[in-house]
């Protein structure tokens, strides 16, 4: 657990570089990462700060992963935005 969550927080660490370098460059959804980060991490503290199972059904580790089902299409809508963002830049520098 302790691995997983090294690794979690210096992916945390590069994603605010993304963040960072998609402000820099002027990209419109500069921020989506960064909320993204912050809901993520909120997520994990339900794995993190395991608790007993209610209603002998819902323990933290379901709450967890039911908490990222939300925000995958999210980072998969910044990611195709980036990436048409960053197709944008490259034509603009051929020209």
């Amino acid at each position: 657990m302790l691995a997983n969550a090294i690794v979690g927080l210096m992916s945390n660490v590069v994603w605010f570089v993304v963040t960072y370098q998609a402000y820099h460059n002027g990209n419109k959804l500069w921020w989506k990462p960064a909320v993204l980060i912050l809901l993520t991490d909120a997520a994990f503290s339900l794995e993190a700060f395991d608790f007993p199972p209610f209603l002998d059904s819902f323990d933290a580790h379901s709450l967890w992963h039911g908490a990222t089902i939300l925000l995958i299409p999210e980072w998969y809508d910044f990611l195709v935005k980036d990436a048409r963002w960053d197709s944008h830049i490259d034509q603009l520098s051929k020209d």
